[in-house]
């Protein structure tokens, strides 16, 4: 049952990275076409192309600032919204797997 339940929680991380990277790149396309000063500001971030630690930490101190809500854009704004919830998910999937991981390879501390 446990397997199961690994495996599920895998394959719907996986496909959460593939969702994640989607809204990446409608997310740096829409600031690049849009608003072109702050797409420069960021470093010009892509999803592989150009991606760094100085671009990438830009960008999420603009989705987790909240610097999206002061542009003007209503589609950038729900988008941006989104990833962050999607974000908060994303990181508490993934330690749930991890711990069902260890749990299930007698590494937790009980």
């Amino acid at each position: 049952m446990n397997q199961r339940l690994d495996l599920a929680l895998f394959c719907l991380l996986m496909l959460m990275v593939f969702v994640w990277f989607a809204l990446c790149i409608w997310t740096f396309r829409r600031i690049e076409k849009r608003h072109p000063e702050k797409y420069l500001q960021m470093g010009r971030p892509t999803l592989f192309l150009r991606n760094n630690i100085e671009n990438t930490w830009l960008f999420m101190k603009f989705l987790w600032r909240s610097e999206y809500s002061t542009m003007n854009d209503s589609s950038l704004t729900r988008i941006c919204r989104i990833m962050k919830i999607f974000s908060v998910l994303y990181v508490a999937l993934f330690l749930s797997m991890l711990m069902l991981f260890f749990e299930g390879k007698g590494i937790s501390s009980e």
